[in-house]
């Protein structure tokens, strides 16, 4: 572990041309993505997390367990029913247990959060590969007697250009969850289907993000076809690939044109900020658990002495 003269320690591992820098007493977060020469990640302040932070005011890549986007669980859930929890989840206020390992696969850091509110556990080992491949693989386990509703998402937040573009491989229904600054053109039950989208009479494709109207915030869920799907990010002569594998089945993309996430040092909601978007592979949506146990019916669930287990790999290269 390093120091930081602008912040707390972290931990960097390297390999080939990538570098990531992970920060244990910030929740794990991973503060710095860099692969082939670009840096991705959108930079934020070193702040310790608070809870009640949704991660739409954050930047970097920030785990967030057992869901988001905070509230109650439904009562009838067994077990966890009634169950109040932060926005922005449990996880990303605690300091991880963390371990580091090197062997012929590269150089590791685990570490394991466990359930303050509710019975699970999830394991994160991020792999720097030597051919600077980043592989991020998880474990996620409930420690109850009941199967339980488990809303997992990493918000990997972005900076927001004009030239950026992304494309999702085998993306199926796109919903709506949130939109300020906008007026929708179609209704909020309407099935729609990744990319394109109607926003102040005009029919947007999502695949340029910021095509969306200044001063937009958008919260959209895709939901993902396969076992592998595989999302592409591309600025300018850049391309960052991301591989989602073990059954991941929904996709958040978020798109912030105002700029909120860099306002946050001031303590308040404010359009002087950075546009960005975020990339939010999850196992439920939306990511509240009311909404995804309700009328979105879109969530995963954790059975007793069955683990599940994902992985997200990740590489740079040129466009």
């Amino acid at each position: 572990m390093s120091p930081s003269r602008e912040g707390p320690g972290f931990i960097a591992l390297e390999g080939g041309d990538a570098r990531v820098e992970l920060v244990p007493t910030q929740g794990g977060l991973v503060r710095s993505l860099e692969c082939f020469g670009t840096e991705w990640l959108l930079a934020g302040d070193e702040l310790t997390p608070k809870a009640g932070t949704h991660p739409w005011k954050l930047s970097g890549w920030v785990e967030c367990a057992p869901s988001a986007g905070g509230g109650t669980v439904p009562e009838w859930v067994k077990g966890v029913g009634g169950t109040v929890l932060p926005a922005g989840g449990t996880a990303r206020t605690q300091a991880p247990e963390t371990s580091l390992a090197t062997d012929h696969e590269g150089h590791k850091c685990t570490m394991r959060w466990t359930g303050e509110r509710m019975p699970w556990q999830l394991e994160r080992t991020i792999l720097v590969r030597p051919d600077g491949a980043v592989e991020a693989r998880y474990e996620a386990i409930t420690t109850g007697r009941e199967r339980m509703p488990f809303l997992w998402s990493a918000w990997i937040t972005l900076p927001l250009r004009s030239s950026t573009r992304l494309k999702v491989s085998d993306a199926g229904r796109l919903r709506v969850a949130s939109l300020h600054g906008a007026a929708a053109g179609e209704p909020r039950e309407a099935a729609l289907k990744w990319p394109r989208l109607t926003l102040d009479k005009r029919l947007r494709d999502l695949q340029s993000p910021h095509s969306v109207p200044s001063k937009t915030t958008l919260a959209t869920w895709v939901d993902l076809a396969t076992q592998r799907n595989v999302i592409q990010v591309q600025d300018d002569d850049a391309r960052l690939s991301v591989t989602l594998a073990g059954g991941v089945p929904y996709l958040g993309v978020m798109i912030d044109r105002a700029g909120m996430q860099q306002a946050r040092a001031r303590r308040a909601l404010r359009r002087s900020g950075v546009p960005s978007f975020s990339l939010v592979p999850s196992l439920g949506a939306p990511d509240r658990y009311s909404d995804a146990l309700g009328g979105w019916q879109s969530v995963s669930w954790l059975v007793p002495g069955e683990p599940r287990r994902w992985t997200m790999t990740i590489r740079g290269g040129a466009a």
